[in-house]
């Protein structure tokens, strides 16, 4: 840190004392002065080069207990007013579920949620075609679902079409009050047939301790021929929710209470058992073996009056043809009792409401995006951001050193959005602060919130786990191999794009600068780590930590990075360098300055980090700019030169055949072996017993495509993609640049990043486009289009377009067309398929992979704004 002014007058020296020291001036103790002027000017040296050469202008992390996870802080949450928190006491907080409620309170939470299939005339219920979570598999079997109109907070309307079971719903959730709300199931069967619906409402406890477990939390009762369960739970209180049908469509409604000790997340389980429970007799397999019972409907005669104990209780509803289904929760004593309450003007004026907002909000009628049809795609594009925010609540499992089981974390509510519903229905680091680029614009307040659940999450040190899979329901979703989380892997800190979006937008002053002062401690604690944590071999250089060599890829993937497959150095070393994340960090370091100011913090702090940020600019230049390819490469142990090669897949054991482990052989040098050819050992000096070859699973040899480098050397990464325009995504380069205008070439179509629908994650000719990492592992970032990294490019050119620059002409007419590419193509995308994908095809534009990606491929609303 640079020395700050402390001078001070000399004091008078007393009169001495016979218990005072001899007097640093007298002869005996000049060596001793000599020798302490002599550490303090070495640790103000070393203080002073550490700040030249990589130091952090603030004060180191406290020492980390390995066995210990200790969180950074208990007060991130308390800021937010009992206002604020009430507005969020109920939400569409299950987002992997199709249509589910829940209660924003832990470790106790009120659920509900909505399942439904197909009936055959003998009242067999097909539980293959059982619809309650959000699968892949099912959209690929014509299931399409998504919000058409959410905000966040109050309101949400879906539409689902379900053609394996020839019906077509909507929902719609709206509140009267912060603790009553109505929710609408209403649609058609097609030709009459029956279908059946269950609403169910049951109790979270999975981290409440067993003795202070609910064994019961509500009973059915029928007042006025109205079916209703009312109950209590000690976060809420005392509840009612009454069943209000429609008078046609709706041919029985019949309660029903599920075994005792049934787990939410298992809830679907739960309920066909108890349905197979009714059949009355086994059904026999065509080869003589005995079947299972099958499920049936469940009979109005059987006992569902609440006496049995359980905690999930639900409504099992037949329908034929059209139908809707009020289902009205409140206080006991609120008006969710009678049939009054079911209205369809509150729905109507909710929906009024959100329009007349998202007008306000975007004004896209008045840009280049403003027809009705664009319109109401945005809106859906913002539903569906909105309609995949989720409440959870559990611990986080943290790897332990070689050897060791991981360790969980205390338990802790995380509010966040989440990629998918269907595939990544849980929090992910890098991809929450593109979300909150744009839920900050639609609601600084709840983007404030969320943010501030993602740091009450973090570690002591900083380190906030970037894979956030907590409780039942979210692990549900996730190999076991895959949740534990390393902790000293990163994410790109996207926080901070999210952060200045808040800074700079127009939320009220006095809010903003009261939520800046609480957060600025741990996103200061959090830059930390991730500068310090990630540092590579010279000073202000940076590396992504976390590649291993051993992974049987092509080129060894860089996870930390968010751009998983995205091609880097050849080898793995510590001498590495990526410029993305330079770029990250320089980028931060220059927003902590502004931060530091906006918390009121003394300006030597504020000056550090602008002092800070403009070094990390230089060695940015220094270390990464390529001037003979004239772009910004990485730099590692390569070879730009070399050929890809065919290697066989073979097992090599220890001397005595022991700890096999697998090993590739180059085909032609395998070949030579089994032709008696060469003697040339196949397997590394660990492993020096050759054991067999792997088989394909098809009748051949399991083969792997290797790159075979000539030449290599420390040098630049010779690749041209996202990680060469990182300079540019974050503006970090001056208006009147000349390495801007390079930058800007590389978008020239003759490059290979151009397309007609967006910018290609790796350029087209590149010896990596679209090769795949290992067999089966399609290319991910080699080449197909991703909407988070084109949405920062968009903004980067309108940055640039609106100041003062040799090249602002030219970035104005590159964000026109890049606009224009990105919102037609997701947009005629959307309109076929019914939903955002998580990439586009670099040849085609077509959606692919993961859908719906109700992520940060919602950022095209911010695309189209005038």
């Amino acid at each position: 840190m640079p020395p700050r002014n402390t001078a001070a007058g000399k004091a008078k020296a007393g009169p001495k004392k016979a218990t005072d020291e001899p007097s640093l001036e007298s002869p005996k103790n000049l060596g001793r002065r000599h020798q302490i002027l002599l550490s303090v000017a070495v640790l103000a040296l070393a203080a002073l080069l550490k700040f030249l050469w990589g130091g952090l202008p603030h004060e180191e992390a406290p020492p980390l207990d390995p066995g210990r996870y200790e969180h950074f802080s208990n007060e991130l949450l308390r800021p937010f007013s009992s206002s604020h928190n009430a507005s969020f006491l109920w939400g569409t907080y299950r987002p992997g579920v199709l249509f589910g409620l829940k209660t924003r309170t832990w470790p106790e939470a009120l659920v509900a949620g909505l399942m439904w299939t197909s009936v055959s005339a003998n009242d067999k219920v097909d539980t293959s075609k059982l619809r309650h979570t959000c699968e892949e598999s099912e959209t690929r079997q014509g299931l399409q679902f998504g919000f058409s109109e959410h905000d966040g907070r109050d309101f949400g309307k879906q539409t689902i079409k379900d053609p394996q079971n020839d019906v077509e719903m909507s929902t719609a959730f709206w509140k009267r009050s912060p603790r009553s709300w109505t929710a609408r199931v209403e649609g058609s069967s097609k030709n009459g047939a029956r279908k059946v619906l269950y609403f169910y409402m049951g109790l979270d406890e999975e981290f409440v301790p067993e003795h202070d477990r609910s064994l019961s939390f509500a009973t059915f009762e029928t007042v006025d021929e109205v079916t209703a369960l009312t109950g209590a739970t000690k976060s809420l209180g005392k509840f009612r929710l009454s069943v209000l049908p429609s008078d046609s469509g709706v041919v029985e409604v019949v309660p029903l209470v599920l075994e005792p000790g049934q787990a939410i997340a298992k809830v679907k389980e739960a309920l066909v058992e108890k349905l197979s429970q009714g059949s009355s007799q086994e059904e026999t397999a065509t080869k003589g073996k005995r079947k299972g019972k099958k499920p049936v409907l469940y009979k109005a005669d059987t006992d569902a009056s609440g006496s049995q104990s359980s905690t999930i209780s639900a409504v099992q509803i037949v329908v034929s043809g059209d139908f809707s289904i009020d289902f009205v929760f409140g206080d006991s004593d609120s008006d969710s009792w009678g049939a009054g309450a079911r209205s369809s003007t509150a729905l109507a004026e909710a929906s009024a409401k959100f329009e007349k907002r998202f007008d306000e909000t975007f004004q896209l009628r008045r840009g280049p995006f403003s027809t009705d049809a664009h319109v109401r795609f945005a809106q859906a594009a913002l539903s569906a951001m909105l309609g995949g925010l989720g409440y959870f609540y559990g611990p986080v499992k943290v790897k332990s050193p070689e050897g060791e089981l991981p360790r969980l974390a205390d338990p802790r509510p995380l509010f966040t959005g989440v990629p998918s519903r269907s595939f990544f229905p849980r929090g992910f680091l890098w991809d929450e602060g593109f979300h909150q680029l744009l839920i900050s614009k639609w609601d600084p307040e709840l983007s404030m919130d969320v943010i501030s659940h993602w740091f009450n999450t973090m570690r002591i040190d900083g380190w906030i786990p970037r894979e956030q899979i907590r409780g039942a329901e979210a692990v549900a979703k996730v190999p076991d191999w895959a949740i534990p989380q390393h902790p000293s892997h990163a994410n790109p800190p996207t926080f901070l794009l999210a952060i200045e979006a808040i800074l700079t937008g127009s939320s009220a002053p006095d809010v903003k600068s009261a939520w800046f002062s609480a957060i600025f401690p741990a996103v200061e604690r959090w830059f930390q780590w991730f500068a310090s944590s990630q540092k590579g071999v010279l000073p202000d250089s940076f590396r992504w930590h976390g590649r291993d060599p051993k992974d049987g890829k092509l080129n060894a993937m860089t996870l930390s990075s968010g751009l998983d497959d995205y091609p880097r150095a050849a080898f793995v070393t510590d001498e590495e360098r990526h410029v993305d994340l330079h770029s990250w960090i320089a980028f931060g370091a220059g927003l902590l300055a502004e931060l530091a100011q906006q918390a009121g913090l003394r300006n030597e702090r504020v000056e550090e980090y602008k002092a800070m940020h403009q070094r990390l600019l230089e060695s940015l230049d220094k270390y990464h700019w390529d001037a003979e390819r004239k772009k910004y490469n990485d730099f590692g142990l390569h070879s730009n030169k070399g050929k890809f090669a065919q290697h066989v897949v073979v097992k090599c054991g220890k001397s005595d055949g022991s700890d096999p482990i697998e090993h590739t052989v180059a085909l032609d040098h395998f070949k030579q072996l089994q032709q008696g050819q060469s003697t040339k050992q196949p397997c590394p000096p660990s492993h020096p017993k050759f054991l067999f070859p792997l088989g394909d699973g098809r009748g051949g040899l399991m083969m792997r495509e290797k790159f075979v480098s000539k030449g290599e050397r420390l040098q630049f990464v010779d690749h041209t993609g996202y990680i060469s325009l990182f300079p540019l995504l974050l503006r970090l380069l001056p208006p009147d640049s000349e390495r801007l205008g390079l930058v800007l070439d590389l978008l020239d179509p003759a490059r290979g990043l151009w397309s007609d629908w967006g910018l290609r994650s790796l350029a087209k000719g590149d010896p990596m486009y679209l090769r795949d990492n290992a067999p089966g592992d399609a290319p991910y970032w080699r080449g197909p289009i991703w909407i988070n990294c084109n949405f920062l490019a968009l903004a980067a050119l309108r940055h640039y377009s609106a100041i003062e620059g040799p090249w602002r002409e030219r970035a104005a007419a590159l964000a026109a067309s890049l606009s224009s590419n990105l919102v037609e193509n997701i947009k005629t995308n959307f309109e076929a398929t019914g939903f955002l994908w998580e990439q586009y095809n670099p040849e085609s534009g077509v959606g692919q992979r993961t859908h719906p990606f109700n992520g940060w491929s919602s950022l095209v609303v911010l695309m189209m704004l005038p």
